[in-house]
Formats: structure tokens, C-alpha cells, sequence
């Protein structure tokens, strides 16, 4: 039975953080080389692909990637989209294929390089007891880290949260803003829950309006730059156990 026990456990830990986060990476990459149905599509992507670099992406490239037509335009996956919104200057299928791969050289692969090295000096190489790299949509936290994951997992909900039925009152505003400045652990101004709930706000127009092209933007200029921040300070103060001994989290996917 002991036999049976440690065989077991050595099967179990065969997936270190690194080579897991490395899969995950990758992951990002294939999804942007794909293309995406939507600018909202991309940016969900976007706070994905900072998630997996642990913050390493730079702050104010989700602005520029959002609130550039062309760039948006190159990233989605038919030219009927690609022409809807650049009309005549639209990226052509090569062209949106340079712009993805360019995004994945400039702003992706040193990212992640980074986020690597960041894990490697903090990691002692545990598993989270899942089916490890064959399978990285299962695995529970990401790098391995249940509060980084917790957080990001936090800020994934509050990005979804005004689309759809998200915010139907002034009362929800308040909660969905209270909600988005807690997953940026301080790096949100501390008025902003008030700025969202001012009536004669951007923000409170775009919310009651469901105008999703404006959130869309200002989530990439203000929101998002904040999380990653958020990240980046969670990453670098994550010394944790295995998350295996970490009963307290709930985990979480990102989808």
C-alpha cells in the first residue's frame, strides 16, 4: 500500500511550475495567432496574456492595443471583420499576420522571459497535483501560485461583469466598481468607485448604456493597467507552499 502510495505521488509531481507556465504561455500565443471574434474578445485575451506573464507586459500596452483600429483590426479572425472596421485601410491577411507575430516578439516573448525568471527564482519546482503540462487548461493555479491566481482569477470576474446584465443599477455600479478596485490591490486612484458611480461620468454613461466599444476602451487605459501592476506586485511577494497544502483558496479557471 506505502508501494502504491508513492508511485502515486511521484506521478503526481512530474509537472514543475516552470515548464506548466512555459505551456501556458504558449497557450496565449496560439490563441492570438488564431485571431479573435471581437475587440471585447481580445480584450479578455489581453488580461490573459498579462496574467500568464505575472504582470511582465507593459502597462500601457492594453491601451494601445485596444485603442488602435488597425492593430484591433489585424488581430481579428476574418477579413469581413478586419473591413468593418478599418473599411479600405484594413489589414490584409498577411498584414494581420506580421502585426500578430509582431505583438508576440515586441510585447509577449520578453514578458513572458520575464515571468519566467520571476518564477525560477521563487519556485521550488512543485506541482499542483493535476495532470500537469499534457494538460494545462486543468491545472488549478496559475505558476503555481494559489493568491497570485486568486487575484487574477478576481480581476477576470470584475472584466466580465458589465457586459451583458452585468450593471442594471446605480447600486450594482457601486459593487462592480468596489469589485474592480479590490483585484487592484491599491493601485487604483481611491475615488474611483465614486468617479464610476457619478452620473455624469464617461463611466456611468458607458455602464448604463451598455456602450461595450467605450468600456471596452477604458477598461484598456485605466483598469487594466492597474490590475497588471497588481500582478506584478503579487507575483514578486508570492512565497508560497505547494498549492496542494493550500486549503484555503478556491482557485479558479480562466475563460
Amino acid at each position: 500500500m506505502q508501494r502504491e502510495d508513492d508511485e502515486r505521488t511521484a506521478e503526481s509531481a512530474h509537472v514543475p511550475a516552470l515548464p506548466t507556465l512555459r505551456a501556458q504561455q504558449g497557450d496565449v500565443r496560439s490563441r492570438l495567432r488564431s485571431g479573435f471574434k471581437s475587440r471585447h474578445e481580445l480584450l479578455v485575451w489581453s488580461h490573459v496574456a498579462a496574467a500568464i506573464s505575472v504582470g511582465r507586459v507593459p502597462d500601457d500596452w492594453f491601451g494601445h492595443l485596444i485603442n488602435d483600429q488597425w492593430t484591433v483590426a489585424a488581430c481579428l479572425d476574418s477579413a469581413a471583420k478586419r473591413e468593418a472596421i478599418c473599411g479600405d485601410t484594413a489589414p490584409s491577411p498577411s498584414e494581420a499576420r506580421t502585426e500578430r507575430t509582431r505583438i508576440i516578439q515586441d510585447v509577449l516573448s520578453p514578458a513572458f522571459q520575464k515571468a519566467v525568471d520571476v518564477i525560477r527564482a521563487q519556485s521550488n519546482d512543485f506541482t499542483d497535483d493535476q495532470e500537469g503540462i499534457r494538460h494545462t487548461d486543468r491545472q488549478r493555479f496559475i505558476a503555481m501560485r494559489p493568491r497570485l491566481h486568486q487575484r487574477v482569477v478576481d480581476q477576470h470576474r470584475a472584466l466580465r461583469t458589465p457586459f451583458g446584465e452585468g450593471v442594471q443599477s446605480q447600486a450594482d455600479a457601486v459593487e462592480w466598481a468596489d469589485e474592480v478596485a479590490y483585484a487592484a490591490s491599491g493601485h487604483l486612484p481611491r475615488d474611483f468607485t465614486a468617479t464610476v458611480c457619478n452620473p455624469m461620468s464617461q463611466w456611468w454613461t458607458a455602464l448604463a448604456n451598455e456602450q461595450t466599444t467605450v468600456l471596452d476602451s477604458m477598461l484598456a487605459q485605466d483598469v487594466l493597467p492597474a490590475w497588471n501592476s497588481a500582478l506584478r506586485t503579487a507575483s514578486s511577494n508570492a512565497e508560497e507552499l505547494p498549492s496542494g497544502r493550500v486549503a484555503s483558496s478556491t482557485g479558479g479557471n480562466l475563460s
